[in-house]
């Protein structure tokens, strides 16, 4: 076998193993794109600036190369050239409007090419965040402006269809805008932003989970608003089923919710307060506590009338189906879980272990 035969091989060989790692990789990204995410974490965003290269139905793979080149996109014609032939892409390269970050690797680039993967933008939204917040990240990110994406929103048409055409009227879409991690092509529109996430959302319920809404003898808005309470109250899988039963056990009774997190939603939709605080006040005052708003639960006795942010599907599912059991209360222990009580003085007890007396 001549020397050039044998580093032929030998390259074929490197090739087929990097294709393969990255296929694994590229299966394992689509098999976790939701993103979970604590409230508290601050959003990503997996936005940069690119460079765009635009590839025309029947250009020659030596055609694509050049271009690529010419936009920094890679730096060699002949080693792009080579990897599509030796994995006979050089006729499959899909057209289309690419946009590649700084610091692709050659066979980064021809795999995005011959997939069709075009979408130069990855946001990822979190759980547990309200619209505004999700709207800045959006717009932080330059993919739509303030100005369409408030109109987006508020456009009834982009809701036909989706589950979310079902809530009740004079609502927003808070809590129907699904978490997850998106990407989002050149020049998407608003409105095609905000399907997008309406459309994500209704993917994510499945049959099963579905059913257990239908079963649970309240509405998906209402099961959407019950989750929404417990992303923003519980840091833990295994709690949310136990803050579900509380919700659930204090309406059967007619008890007010008193949940600290429709207080900070409720705060959060003040201008003022926003910008001292963010959207999510941390220290709540006894004052802020008596805030007259329809979502503070200390002031309602009644399920607040809409989502207060986006739940998780485990949030979701907690709510359709709250854990069997007696408690009415809970308080914070100060390492993100919390103690319950099915009675005041079980309550009491654990403010005087957990806090000193003062909650």
């Amino acid at each position: 076998m001549s020397g050039n035969h044998r580093v032929l091989v030998y390259a074929v060989v490197v090739v087929l193993c990097l294709v393969a790692l990255a296929l694994s990789a590229r299966a394992m990204l689509r098999s976790t794109d939701t993103i979970l995410a604590a409230p508290a974490k601050p959003p990503t965003i997996e936005a940069v600036r690119t460079t765009a290269v635009e590839i025309y139905s029947g250009d020659t793979s030596a055609q694509i190369a050049r271009r690529l080149v010419e936009a920094g996109a890679i730096t060699s014609v002949r080693r792009f050239e080579i990897l599509v032939q030796l994995l006979g892409w050089d006729r499959r390269l899909e057209p289309g409007v690419y946009s590649f970050e700084p610091g692709l690797t050659t066979l980064e680039v021809a795999l995005r090419i011959h997939f069709g993967e075009t979408s130069p933008w990855r946001v990822t939204i979190p759980e547990g965040l309200r619209v505004e917040q999700v709207s800045e990240l959006l717009i932080g990110a330059e993919i739509v402006t303030a100005g369409a994406l408030s109109a987006a929103l508020a456009d009834p048409g982009n809701a036909i269809g989706t589950l979310a055409a079902e809530r009740p009227a004079g609502v927003s879409l808070e809590g129907y805008l699904a978490p997850s991690t998106y990407s989002f092509p050149l020049g998407v529109s608003a409105d095609q932003a905000v399907r997008l996430m309406l459309e994500r959302f209704d993917e994510s319920l499945t049959a099963d989970l579905r059913g257990r809404i239908a079963s649970s003898g309240r509405s998906l808005h209402e099961i959407l608003t019950i989750a929404s309470i417990i992303e923003r109250e519980a840091l833990f899988d295994e709690e949310r089923p136990l803050v579900s039963a509380v919700i659930w056990n204090r309406l059967a009774i007619g008890m007010p919710l008193q949940m600290d997190s429709t207080v900070q939603y409720s705060l959060g939709s003040i201008p003022g307060e926003v910008g001292r605080f963010g959207y999510w006040k941390r220290s709540l005052t006894f004052d802020d506590l008596e805030v007259v708003a329809e979502h503070n639960t200390y002031v309602v006795a009644a399920l607040p009338p809409a989502p207060i942010a986006g739940p998780s599907i485990a949030s979701i599912l907690a709510a359709a189906a709250p854990a069997d059991v007696p408690y009415l209360y809970f308080v914070a222990r100060g390492d993100g879980s919390h103690a319950f009580a099915a009675t005041f003085e079980e309550h009491e007890a654990n403010i005087e272990r957990y806090h000193g007396g003062g909650e």
